[in-house]
């Protein structure tokens, strides 16, 4: 069975939280530099996937640094 401890379901939580509020600063200066909104997508996505993977992987580590 799969345990997933309180700590966990809040790290994942400021992981996406961080990693939103990064990606709607890249599309905000995506959109400043006069960028389509297409663009300003792509960059808002791929900041999202980058924060949220290294997040993540901070977790990780302090999850198995921990014991």
């Amino acid at each position: 069975m799969l345990h997933i401890s309180l700590a966990l379901i809040v790290g994942i939580g400021f992981a996406l939280l961080f990693s939103a509020a990064i990606a709607a600063v890249a599309f905000a200066l995506a959109r400043g530099d006069g960028q389509t909104v297409p663009a300003s997508v792509r960059w808002g996505a791929g900041a999202f996937a980058g924060a949220l993977t290294l997040g993540i992987l901070i977790l990780t580590l302090f999850r198995s640094a921990a014991g």
